[in-house]
């Protein structure tokens, strides 16, 4: 159901479009909606107004631009004045630059008594509010050093910090983000998302983000076509397996996790529990011969094998449903060994850690696997070093075509793609920036796909489970969190 004209949520839509889509489609939805640009633009001024009287703000700074981003700008403008509120105007362009609607919105608020001032007219005042209405969706390359400078000098004040559609400096079709970008503290987004501000560095800058449809969002969907969702919380969690009365543990599947080399247990320990948690019926590992112990101990659910030869790997590989392959595992002779078997398992495989490394070497497809690489995991699985990790649809969209393999790209807004379809996580905390978290994930995943989930939806779900626990376990604190303090979280989330 569309938003009311003016209004704006906080529960925002599960669909995510390039920003070029939004601005190809946005006048034909207006006037399929029996409305015009002109119309939107006063529209989200007025709901920006809105949030604005919400707030409470009484001193406000607004940085415009030159397109009908700063036409919005100018319209919340006018509006402030009409309400008495303190505001500045400081064009960081020309306003006879302005053209059409914007130009307009600008002459109504001159009009209204309403002055441009410079940069060097405010720069020493002090405001409790600093709007970016300066570029909007059409921004892509790098800020101009004028408006690095302006944004400079407010990022780090204590005003509260509020961007029109778009952080100025956030490519929101493929989330580069670049030097200088305007760091709000909430962003009002117009009509629909757009995907380059759900992932990588751009959600830090976007802050709090809300939509504002304008009433067109029915019509615009009709027109626009897009592959990229972002699902939420009640969605997923409709994905969790659900056992019969009669369930027993062979009912809910069997999964090998092969990892952990010489001295390096702790590794394959995390992700073999974190798969008893999800709710994999059993758990075998296999490790190296000296880990054997201290894998098992105190977590006596598991199956613990020491392999000392290839034989002994492939008898477990004929009695699982499915494989994790990486954690710890190491990349000398031994390791190389179990990885070569490993890719012969014909069923489903997640494939983290030195399992990316290994296969980085190769770089033959996998069309059973789902792969779980960082940034650095993906240039070394596409050799090539000069890629552009900030391009993260990109990149991963690449690594799906190359491995024909199901991919999980890790880091803010982590990015689930299959080739055909690509998912934003919401979830995760920046204290998930510890050792261990990744094996976590291979764990949850593999004990989804046990229970009957296929690789993209067990993907997208154990993302998600994943950063809501550590959302919760961070609860107690952002600095100091363990990867093993998800596990009880992990079950909760379970149910």
């Amino acid at each position: 159901m569309s938003i009311l004209q003016g209004q704006y949520t906080h529960n925002l839509p599960q669909i995510a479009y390039c920003a070029q889509e939004v601005k190809l489609h946005e006048e034909q939805a207006a006037l399929n909606s029996g409305t015009t640009l002109r119309e939107l633009m006063q529209r989200a001024g007025l709901a920006l107004f809105e949030l604005i009287r919400n707030k409470a703000v009484k001193n406000i700074l607004i940085f415009t631009g030159k397109g009908n981003n700063a036409g919005d700008g100018f319209v919340l403008a006018k509006r402030c004045l009409q309400a008495e509120i303190n505001v500045t105007v400081c064009a960081l362009f020309e306003p006879t630059l302005l053209k059409g609607d914007a130009a307009e919105a600008y002459q109504l608020f001159c009009r209204s008594g309403g002055k441009v001032v410079a940069l060097r007219s405010c720069a020493e005042k002090s405001y409790d509010t600093v709007v970016d209405a300066v570029f909007g969706t059409g921004f892509r390359g790098e800020l101009p050093c004028h408006v690095k400078e302006a944004f400079a000098h407010f990022n780090t004040s204590k005003a509260w910090k509020l961007a029109v559609d778009i952080p100025s400096g956030i490519n929101g079709t493929t989330a580069e983000v670049a030097e200088g970008t305007f760091h709000a503290d909430t962003t009002l987004t117009f009509i629909a998302l757009k995907q380059g501000m759900l992932t990588g560095g751009a959600p830090s800058y976007s802050g709090e983000l809300l939509l504002a449809d304008l009433g067109i969002a029915d019509a615009f969907g009709d027109l626009s076509h897009t592959n990229c969702c972002y699902p939420g919380g009640k969605y997923l969690r409709s994905l969790r397996p659900h056992r019969a009365p009669d369930s027993y543990k062979n009912k809910c599947g069997h999964v090998l996790l092969i990892g952990g080399g010489k001295g390096m247990a702790g590794a394959i320990r995390l992700a073999a529990e974190a798969c008893l948690r999800t709710g994999a019926g059993l758990v075998s590992v296999a490790t190296h011969p000296e880990n054997q112990q201290a894998v098992l101990q105190g977590r006596y659910e598991l199956m613990v094998h020491g392999i000392s030869v290839v034989a002994e790997l492939e008898a477990l590989l004929a009695k699982v449903d499915v494989v994790v392959i990486g954690p710890g595992l190491g990349q000398d002779a031994w390791a190389r060994k179990l990885f070569n078997a490993a890719k012969k398992f014909e069923g489903p495989v997640v494939c983290d850690a030195d399992g990316i490394n290994l296969l980085a070497q190769s770089h033959l497809p996998w069309l059973r696997a789902i792969l779980t690489p960082h940034l650095g995991e993906a240039k070394r699985l596409l050799d090539d070093s000069s890629i552009d990790t900030a391009k993260r649809f990109e990149l991963a969209e690449m690594l799906s075509k190359q491995y024909a393999a199901c991919i999980v790209l890790k880091g803010p807004g982590s990015l689930i793609v299959d080739g055909k379809r690509t998912n934003i996580n919401r979830s995760g905390s920046e204290a998930m920036a510890s050792a261990g978290m990744g094996d976590v994930l291979s764990g949850i995943i593999a004990g989804l796909l046990a229970q009957g989930l296929n690789r993209f939806e067990a993907a997208t779900l154990g993302v998600y489970i994943h950063g809501l626990a550590a959302e919760q376990a961070a609860r107690d604190g952002q600095l100091g969190l363990l990867a093993s303090d998800l596990f009880v979280h992990i079950r909760g989330i379970m149910g």
